[in-house]
């Protein structure tokens, strides 16, 4: 029998992980969509990012626009819906620009999007503030987990690569034609 002659209730059974003996009880999958939103500058390229206000583990942070999906949405439409929340706006167009992949303390699975949002509308009451920030030059109170999503995307080299290319550079006394670039 195909899953798709099967009921609905067992073909949606099938999608619901199953504790076994093996795995432990904390273990959970997080589907996110987050939204970079640039605009070119004098300087090169700027980024939307959000202070939240809430929930508390976010409270002070600066973060890109984004959310969980909620189970059975499409990751597209669920991107539309977190900046009409969060933003007051329904983006002009949003494409899929990724999937990333991390696992910790659980296992998130990212899609990360290139939007065109135009203006900001009214913000939620999650989010304190909405401003454009330098690439170059992004907050201290941005959340590493943010951080990575933008690190993984390209758009910012890892602090650590930073700091190789520079000792690179302090040693072979700022050699032009060496490859590495900062």
């Amino acid at each position: 029998m195909s899953t798709s002659t099967l009921p609905v209730t067992q073909r949606m059974a099938r999608l619901v992980p199953q504790p076994d003996s093996t795995s432990p009880p904390q273990e959970v999958v997080h589907l996110s969509a987050f939204a970079i939103i640039r605009k070119k500058s004098d300087r090169g390229e700027k980024i939307l990012l959000a202070k939240r206000l809430r929930p508390q583990f976010t409270a002070g942070k600066w973060t890109l626009p984004s959310s969980l999906i909620d189970y059975g949405e499409h990751p597209d439409e669920a991107m539309k819906r977190i900046l009409e929340v969060q933003l007051g706006k329904k983006p002009e167009k949003v494409r899929l620009d990724q999937v990333q992949s991390y696992g910790d303390k659980h296992w998130d699975i990212c899609f990360v999007y290139d939007v065109d949002l135009g203006s900001l509308g009214a913000l939620s009451q999650d989010i304190e503030k909405a401003e454009y920030f330098e690439v170059s030059d992004l907050p201290q109170e941005l959340r590493q987990d943010h951080r990575e999503v933008l690190e993984t995307a390209g758009l910012i080299k890892t602090r650590a690569r930073n700091l190789v290319l520079r000792l690179v550079k302090h040693v072979c006394g700022g050699m032009s034609e060496f490859p590495l670039q900062p």
